[in-house]
């Protein structure tokens, strides 16, 4: 008997899906395969979303408390915290056709449920690369 696994918040981008399990960022063939997990912070994380080009993918991470929006290449090199809201309503939603990051929040706002989208730059500060690398500040 074989065991199907478990996988939450799935998303699928060609031949590769993403998804969280053991509170970290995974991907694998969406053939089946073996799997490679991208994040290793043991933080709650939800909502990751490959970019369209197939080489970042970005997602919602507490690993420092509240929600924040992370961005990591799909080997899982290199990756960097793109937002500072601190707010329980941060939330990855996908990918600009501009290659930036679209995420939600209530952060500034006198209720949760007062979104504000921001589209963040995946693009290291001062450098036209979508290779992630050192911390960056929000939008």
């Amino acid at each position: 008997m074989t065991s199907a696994g478990y996988l939450r918040f799935p998303h699928l981008h060609d031949d590769v899906v993403a998804f969280i399990a053991e509170d970290d960022v995974w991907l694998a063939p969406a053939d089946g395969g073996r799997a490679w997990r991208v994040s290793a912070d043991h933080a709650a994380a939800n909502s990751p979303r490959i970019s369209r080009d197939g080489t970042l993918i970005a997602w919602t991470s507490e690993r420092y408390g509240p929600p924040e929006v992370y961005l990591a290449g799909i080997d899982g090199g290199n990756g960097r915290r793109l937002s500072y809201w601190a707010d329980q309503a941060t939330q990855v939603c996908g990918w600009s056709p501009d290659g930036d990051v679209i995420a939600v929040t209530a952060s500034g706002q006198p209720f949760r449920h007062f979104t504000w989208a921001y589209a963040l730059p995946a693009a290291e500060p001062g450098g036209d690369s979508g290779a992630p690398g050192s911390a960056a500040g929000s939008a």
